[in-house]
């Protein structure tokens, strides 16, 4: 199968690259938080549940959530697999392959949406007159925008790749864009090209309700190192108003002058406020393949981040399996505790066929208590 080698090395690939050792700004701190972490059976078994029976989704990358104006959850997902799961739980090796989908968690009740038909899905944002398995999107972060009373519009970053060769690292980030969904239905209904910039915007957003600004995060992404860069814009005004690029202690109208913020992130993360800290919580992209995904807090928004902390260390790790694109999700958690995703995925394309359990995300409750710490 052609499409194959982008399932295996597609966002997947992308997110493996890993960086150097941080500097000793992200050591660790003195007084280290109290950490414990476990599988969280509910999500896991609503999805695996869906995945195995419902003849749609079998399983996807990326899974960031978007709280939507009516209570349910949006679900974005990154290079897709549909069709039916066997009674042996492999994946026939005609399923349709997407790069992009999104499922709609209505108190438990999972609804699939794509493009084109039931029987002949699509991905919901498609690269215009474009062979997809040369050019495609894949999801970023995501935020809702408009009036709440009319359901508002789901804004999702999209990051452009294009093929350049015939193996499967063979391909390269080449632009940034917004894709907005109707929330009623997920029916597309605009794609909104950004500026120019070598920064793959969308890793995370953060919505700043005292400033009224919009938070952008994004990856420089040289492959051997991964730094995190930073944006902002009048919050309700992704793609209609003017972006701002975070430079050095300054905000700049140039989106190639921002600075980096942070070595060693993935190409996804996510960053809030927990705990009374902004949070950033990354697969750690400091060691080759590395298992363990970290936090890092800061005061401020910009950073610096610091006190780089072990949340948990995954246990699919090892031989063809790898794992990748943590993140929380704070929309899920709460006050103590991380609700987050990760990630699975194998160097081996079989693997993904031999077993549809391995290609997808998974879910973990993460207590965090910290020594002194007020309540």
């Amino acid at each position: 199968m052609t499409r194959r080698p982008i399932a295996i090395a597609g966002a997947a690939l992308a997110a493996l690259a890993v960086a150097a050792i941080p500097t000793a700004a992200q050591a660790a701190p003195a007084c280290e938080p109290t950490v414990t972490a476990s599988v969280n059976e509910e999500l896991t078994e609503r999805f695996g549940t869906y995945g195995d029976t419902a003849g749609r989704w079998t399983g996807a990358d990326s899974a960031y959530s978007v709280p939507l104006p009516d209570g349910t959850t949006a679900w974005l997902y990154s290079d897709t697999f549909m069709g039916e799961v066997d009674d042996d739980l492999s994946r026939p090796l005609d399923s349709p392959f997407l790069h992009n989908s999104i499922i709609v968690d209505d108190g438990g009740v999972l609804t699939t949406h794509t493009g084109g038909t039931e029987a002949a899905p699509e991905s919901l944002a498609k690269v215009a007159g474009a062979d997809e398995s040369q050019n495609w999107y894949w999801f970023g972060d995501g935020t809702v925008e408009g009036s709440t009373d009319e359901g508002g519009t789901l804004q999702v970053m999209l990051l452009e790749f294009v093929k350049t060769g015939t193996g499967v690292f063979d391909f390269k980030f080449t632009g940034n864009a917004v894709a907005s969904f109707d929330t009623d239905d997920m029916s597309l209904t605009a794609i909104t090209e950004l500026p120019a910039s070598e920064v793959n915007w969308g890793s995370a957003i953060y919505e700043d309700p005292r400033d009224g600004y919009t938070y952008v995060f994004g990856v420089e992404d040289d492959q051997a190192q991964k730094y995190a860069h930073l944006a902002r814009v009048p919050s309700g005004s992704l793609t209609t108003a003017a972006w701002e690029y975070y430079a050095a202690g300054e905000w700049t109208s140039d989106p190639n002058a921002s600075t980096r913020i942070l070595e060693g992130v993935s190409n996804e993360f996510s960053v809030h406020r927990f705990q009374g800290k902004f949070t950033l919580v990354t697969g750690d992209a400091t060691a080759p393949l590395s298992a363990e995904i970290v936090m890092y807090r800061s005061d401020d928004l910009e950073g610096p981040y610091t006190g780089k902390t072990v949340l948990y260390t995954t246990p699919e790790t090892g031989g063809n399996v790898f794992t990748y694109n943590a993140k929380a999700h704070p929309n899920l958690g709460d006050a103590d505790s991380l609700l987050i995703t990760y990630n699975v995925n194998s160097f081996e394309g079989a693997d993904l066929y031999a077993d549809a359990h391995i290609y997808r995300p998974r879910y973990i409750d993460v207590d965090v208590q910290n020594p002194g710490r007020r309540r």
